[in-house]
């Protein structure tokens, strides 16, 4: 007892609990709209010339990416074409996240091979400042992400940078509400909470095969009496689909498409090719739907997808639905598209 009694001393003198563990201090708030915008502190300037801070009276977009993060490549052209739009507005790209084995030398490869691709100011994190002070002080993790800081020098919008074209312009009218923003960010990072957490957990268990889709539906509808604004969230749409289309596929196929509209920056086409391999008699227009998701995913993720396996998918689910002639137009392309992804 007396070791054991010196041995705690020893560690609540050092700092320690008798678990070995370091106290801890609470993490800080995640910030909101409307806050003032942190300092730009990057570690080099790499293209498009020096940002010298953000100015009052000018709109800022500053877009994080790396260079292992293929949804970020594939959105430069974009990024690039809202530089050219908004003339007025200056348009960062900072690579933050990168892997430890990426030192400055490759990122400044990869930026100058880029060209046209990358047409704005181009920066590189100093450490993991910009990355603590924007991205995970607004309580984010993944990139692409991007902020418009408005003339006010607040922090106007956050978000996936396929949304600023609609965003954007608002803010540099100055009709942009950054009060309703903000309010309306906080109640969709509570939604998101629940949708990813007790949906999750509550609707898993009506899945399967066949699963309990009556039953899913039901809990679904309980869920919405309570919080309807969780309807088209990623995983409510995701389990609302799965049942409808064990169900009533006249409703799901339309509820897919709204689905896929309220989540425009990231749609879960794959909730839908996944499941038309499980449906017990899936109509022509469900096969016919499934090949469209596939497309989808090949116009917007062409990085990710295996040309050959995909296209022979599409051939297998157009000669399910009975539409002879497109199974074979995509059995071609499936003949001659080569094996494995696209090389980056």
């Amino acid at each position: 007892m007396k070791i054991y009694a010196k041995a705690l001393s020893v560690l609540l003198l050092s700092g320690l609990s008798a678990t070995g563990l370091h106290a801890q201090a609470p993490a800080p708030p995640v910030k909101d709209l409307g806050e003032p915008a942190p300092a730009l502190t990057v570690g080099k300037w790499l293209k498009g010339g020096e940002v010298d801070g953000l100015k009052k009276g000018k709109v800022y977009v500053v877009e994080f990416w790396a260079t292992w993060c293929l949804p970020c490549i594939a959105g430069m052209p974009h990024l690039s074409a809202v530089a050219h739009e908004f003339k007025d507005v200056t348009v960062i790209g900072c690579s933050i996240l990168e892997r430890k084995t990426t030192d400055l030398a490759t990122i400044e490869k990869f930026v100058a091979g880029k060209r046209d691709t990358m047409d704005y100011h181009v920066a590189v994190d100093d450490g993991s400042k910009m990355a603590d002070n924007w991205l995970k002080a607004y309580g984010e993790r993944g990139i692409p992400f991007a902020f418009i800081v408005d003339k006010q020098n607040r922090i106007a919008w956050a978000g996936h940078p396929m949304n600023l074209d609609k965003i954007l312009p608002q803010v540099v009218s100055g009709k942009w509400n950054v009060e309703k923003a903000a309010a309306d960010r906080k109640d969709m990072q509570r939604l998101s909470k629940i949708d990813g957490n007790e949906v999750v957990t509550t609707l898993n268990k009506y899945m399967g095969r066949p699963g309990n889709p009556v039953g899913a539906l039901a809990r679904i509808d309980s869920f919405l009496k309570v919080e309807p604004g969780l309807k088209y969230y990623p995983k409510m749409g995701h389990f609302t689909f799965v049942a409808l289309a064990k169900t009533n596929e006249a409703k799901a196929l339309p509820f897919a498409k709204t689905w896929f509209e309220a989540n425009n920056d990231a749609p879960s086409y794959a909730t839908v090719t996944d499941a038309v391999n499980y449906l017990e008699h899936p109509s022509p227009e469900m096969y016919a739907f499934a090949a469209y998701c596939y497309q989808a995913q090949i116009d917007r993720y062409p990085w990710s997808m295996d040309l050959k396996v995909t296209y022979k998918a599409m051939a297998d689910l157009y000669k399910k639905g009975g539409d002879e002639k497109k199974a074979a137009e995509f059995a071609k392309k499936s003949d001659a598209a080569p094996a494995g992804r696209p090389a980056h």
